[in-house]
């Protein structure tokens, strides 16, 4: 006869897997579809997903939708057009990512974690110089840094650090 250990239901583990999946559907998932909601409803329509848009069939719906929505995007300040998604993507990133990782950052997960944020931000500063194509931006600068960092303040009771 097998016996199998089933894992004991404590207030603890409960209140961990909330947390988990708060993580996923906030952190992440919303976070995602907020920052993609201001492009997709706010940002000119010159940009290449308005292609995969009209490809899947959805331009009309989506124009309608955009047209219904012209008079509020007079009222929303340029930052939350322009800065605010690039930080949304970022937070939607770190919490999935350190989720994947179960909140654990190590020496051999750290590269992973923090792959796409250097990048967003070597690519933000290579701007300047005139490395890559663009206009540099303090304010996206700042909304990439706010993204990787406010995860771990509000993740920071699950977050283990294991760089040893």
């Amino acid at each position: 006869m097998l016996l199998t250990l089933k894992p004991k239901l404590t207030l603890g583990n409960i209140s961990f897997r909330l947390m988990k999946i708060r993580q996923l559907l906030i952190g992440h998932l919303l976070m995602l579809c907020l920052g993609s909601f201001i492009y997709i409803f706010f940002r000119t329509t010159d940009l290449k997903m308005f292609q995969w848009i009209d490809y899947i069939g959805f331009s009309k719906q989506l124009q309608e939708i955009r047209q219904t929505l012209a008079p509020v995007k007079m009222i929303i300040p340029e930052w939350i057009l322009f800065a605010l998604p690039d930080g949304l993507w970022m937070f939607s990133y770190m919490s999935l990512i350190l989720l994947v990782w179960e909140n654990n950052i190590s020496k051999e997960n750290i590269v992973w974690i923090f792959i796409i944020p250097f990048i967003a931000l070597l690519s933000e500063v290579l701007q300047i110089i005139e490395i890559i194509p663009g206009t540099f931006d303090k304010l996206d600068l700042a909304m990439y840094l706010l993204g990787v960092g406010l995860p771990f303040i509000f993740y920071k009771k699950t977050i283990t650090l294991k760089l040893n």
